[in-house]
């Protein structure tokens, strides 16, 4: 399965979340990804039986072997529009060619 990572918000070149996994209890750790290093970004629906419910987004890095879906995002349009339009932006700085 997944990591399910919540509460996150971008910078100009990273993603932080805060990671707080049902298998590990009450602890907490930070999860940062380089942007440059995002290979695929999607909009992702983590509880598909929910309607409305259980938004998140799913990015994918070569050191990941599945994906990471970043969950019960309140706001997951407008957060997923922030990142792939950094990401974009990144992207085109950094493969001005493409």
């Amino acid at each position: 399965s997944s990591s399910i990572i919540t509460t996150g918000c971008p910078s100009n070149s990273y993603l932080c979340f805060e990671s707080s996994s049902s298998r590990s209890g009450s602890s907490k750790k930070n999860k940062v990804i380089k942007l440059v290093d995002i290979t695929d970004i999607q909009k992702y629906k983590v509880l598909s039986v929910l309607p409305g419910s259980g938004m998140g987004i799913s990015v994918a890095t070569p050191s990941t072997q599945k994906p990471l879906v970043f969950g019960a995002m309140i706001h997951r349009d407008e957060a997923f529009e922030t990142i792939f339009t950094q990401y974009m932006k990144i992207m085109t700085t950094a493969n001005p060619e493409t």
